[in-house]
């Protein structure tokens, strides 16, 4: 964990969303103390600017605004008041760069310098420009309030970089779960929230891709990439190794190497992995699980593979001993789980 970080939880999230969360708890009347309550966060957090706080801590306080609030459309708001210059050096460097899937590359790299809580990959979809956002925490009601929290945040932040052009441009935002009750407010240019989705994306048409950023500065965008190169660096130096070691397996994609392995990935001895994640009160085991344990339930909820074909994927050596892990991890067996997330789909 980074020595330096406020608050609670080992990914790491800049200050700076958490101030913008404030100012809109502050329209509404909510107290400064009733934010923050729960959290380990002194109010003094507030007045400064880009500082790590801890994740848990973070989703905290969005948890005491959601309950407060009581409008999960809300999130909008939050994502569009995250304007270029709340974003750092990372929103610069998405400004300054040739097109859009230049900028979605910087964003893919450099994200974590500004929050860890997400990986940015890019889609699949052959029809659209898809940005895929994986939580690297276990989903539930307030990821998925800061999800669309941030992929609205991600989709103004397109429209900014493109200007005019992209005013009348539609764009698909897809969450997991089921929709709120209350209905959905407007969105620009015919855009669509769909629900129940087997991700959280952001998409656009195709031809958005190579579409030209006006009002580019060359040399502002190196400027701005130097500085997210060094954020990251240092970053690295103060993540914890608990979250390195789960970046490594969320990056492999389902493949769960033994200790060895990723030993080496880390560039150090087994023994030294060991007894530093010890420290940590973790072991690899207990990561490996967590990432088994997320990737099993989104291979579920999408329904492509068979059971069969999922713990073969993770790594498992038959069905049998993965839907026990399964159930241990949530209390239902496997197929129960995409039966429940399909009677849920076919009731929205």
């Amino acid at each position: 964990m980074n020595p330096d970080m406020l608050g609670e939880g080992c990914f790491a999230v800049s200050s700076d969303y958490l101030i913008s969360l404030s100012e809109q708890a502050f329209e509404r009347g909510m107290m400064v103390a009733d934010l923050l309550e729960g959290s380990g966060l002194e109010a003094s957090v507030l007045l400064q600017q880009n500082v790590s706080i801890g994740h848990e801590s973070f989703l905290t306080a969005m948890r005491n605004f959601c309950e407060y609030d009581g409008n999960f459309w809300t999130a909008l708001e939050g994502g569009r008041r995250m304007t270029m210059s709340k974003h750092g050096y990372v929103g610069y460097a998405a400004q300054h760069s040739r097109n859009l899937l230049e900028a979605a590359d910087k964003l893919y790299r450099y994200v974590s310098t500004r929050i860890e809580l997400f990986e940015l990959q890019g889609g699949e979809n052959p029809d659209a420009a898809e940005l895929i956002l994986v939580p690297r925490i276990e989903d539930g009601p307030v990821v998925s309030y800061v999800c669309l929290n941030f992929l609205v945040c991600l989709e103004t932040l397109c429209r900014q970089i493109l200007g005019r052009s992209a005013s009348n441009i539609p764009s698909t935002i897809t969450l997991r779960g089921k929709p709120p009750a209350t209905p959905m407010p407007p969105l620009p240019a015919g855009s669509r929230i769909v629900f129940n989705a087997p991700v959280y994306s952001l998409c656009w048409p195709l031809s958005i891709i190579d579409a030209e950023i006006p009002a580019r500065d060359e040399d502002l965008g190196r400027l701005a990439e130097a500085r997210c190169e060094s954020d990251l660096r240092r970053a690295s130096e103060v993540q914890s190794l608990a979250a390195r070691v789960s970046q490594q397996l969320l990056r492999l994609d389902g493949s769960m190497p033994p200790l060895d392995e990723i030993a080496a990935l880390m560039n150090m001895s087994v023994a030294t992995l060991k007894r530093r994640l010890k420290a940590e009160g973790v072991s690899y085991q207990q990561l490996k699980d967590e990432q088994r344990m997320r990737l099993a339930q989104q291979l579920l909820e999408q329904g492509k593979l068979t059971v069969d074909q999922i713990a073969d994927r993770l790594g498992y050596s038959d069905a049998s001993n993965f839907s026990k892990a399964f159930k241990n991890w949530t209390g239902v067996a496997p197929r129960q789980f995409r039966q429940q997330g399909a009677v849920l789909r076919k009731d929205s």
